[in-house]
Order: C-alpha cells, then sequence, then structure tokens
C-alpha cells in the first residue's frame, strides 16, 4: 500500500496541500484489482492520478479561487473540522469544475470531489461519498472532507440541520423556537458563580399603627 503524506499539524495552506497532493501523486499506482473493479466513474478519476502536473494545475487553480469563511466561535461544527472554511460555490449549489484529461477524458464533477481525490490520491467507488466534516456543502477545504457511505451522508444532512446549516443554506437558527428569555447564553469559557444573586427588594419600613 502506497504511503499517503499529509499536513503537519496546524493551519494548512494551499502550498501545504498542493505539496501532499504533489507526492501523493506522483506516488500513485493502480491496484492490482483495477480491472476488475473497473467503471466509467473510476476511469475518470483514474485519469486525473495518471496525470500528476495536469491535476496540480487544476487543484492550485480551484483552491486560490475558494472563499474564506472564518470559522464560527464555540459552534458545533468545530469539534471535527476546526478552522476555517474554504467556500465554492453555495450550500445549496456547490461549485462544480469541468475536466478535461491530457488523454481525452471529459466529465464534470463537484469541486470539492476533485480536491479530495487529489490530495488523497484515492480512486472513489461508485458508493463512495465526500462527507463535509464541517457541515458545509460548500467548503473544499481538503482537511474538512472525508470518504463515507450513503448512509453517513444522510446522516450529515441531519447534522448539518442541528449545526444551523440547512439544506437551502439559509442558516436554520439553534434558537428559533426557545424561548427569549432562554436564547443568550454566556460565553462558555467565563466561570458562573454557582448560585445567582437575587435582586435585592425594596421593602418600606412598616408603619407604626395608631394607638
Amino acid at each position: 500500500m502506497t504511503n499517503r503524506s499529509e499536513p503537519i499539524s496546524g493551519e494548512p495552506t494551499i502550498e501545504d496541500w498542493l505539496t501532499t497532493a504533489g507526492t501523493n501523486l506522483r506516488a500513485w499506482e493502480p491496484s492490482p484489482l483495477s480491472e476488475l473493479l473497473q467503471t466509467e466513474r473510476r476511469d475518470e478519476y483514474q485519469a486525473l492520478l495518471t496525470h500528476p502536473d495536469y491535476s496540480l494545475k487544476l487543484l492550485k487553480d480551484c483552491l486560490e479561487k475558494a472563499r474564506k469563511k472564518p470559522a464560527r466561535p464555540y459552534h458545533i461544527q468545530n469539534i471535527e473540522a476546526p478552522g476555517d472554511c474554504w467556500e465554492s460555490g453555495t450550500q445549496i449549489d456547490p461549485a462544480r469544475v469541468s475536466v478535461k484529461t491530457p488523454d481525452g477524458k471529459s466529465f464534470t464533477l463537484y469541486v470539492y470531489q476533485l480536491v479530495f481525490i487529489l490530495t488523497r490520491a484515492l480512486v472513489l467507488d461508485e458508493d463512495d461519498q465526500v462527507r463535509h466534516l464541517c457541515n458545509n456543502r460548500a467548503c473544499v477545504r481538503p482537511d474538512h472532507l472525508e470518504v463515507g457511505s450513503a448512509q453517513q451522508n444522510r446522516q450529515d444532512e441531519e447534522r448539518r440541520k442541528y449545526a444551523g446549516n440547512s439544506p437551502q443554506g439559509r442558516g436554520q437558527t439553534l434558537h428559533a423556537h426557545v424561548p427569549k428569555h432562554l436564547q443568550l447564553r454566556p460565553d462558555p469559557f467565563v466561570p458562573e458563580p454557582l448560585e445567582r444573586e437575587r435582586p435585592s427588594r425594596n421593602i418600606s419600613p412598616k408603619k407604626p399603627k395608631d394607638k
């Protein structure tokens, strides 16, 4: 099995990922079972991996066009996919890219699929789905992407709703049905006293009774 490199820990840059992709693409070799597993889609992905110079240029263009969206502080999506998202397209309509490899194969795929395939140098099967750990379908940042099954992808759709990213990309609010007085919460990193101070009541002194 080919050893694939990953960027060093920390906040990776586009150059980091291009270096990683270059290492992985040039080390890639077809699987001994590639002929048995051959499909039209696998042939298209394999055509990308067999032309690393073309693919790296395409990858660089896609990553440089992506918009950086700052991560939301104290948000659930920062647990599995910390850091800014790199967006291409929108939540409801992720960007696509048209590919024409040097050996004449022409096809279209989502930018996030292209980015995942090239940075990992993997030929995906028909049933493989590229998942978004950040719950943002527009994101193409490589370390926010993971491969999974159709069932996992459906579960991700539910997670997107919970994370405040609806399928329509309108940012479903978590407190939409929460009473107003419960919507505001303190900073989770600021300690709070165990008991809240009760507001003092102004009690007027009792008047003496008339005798």
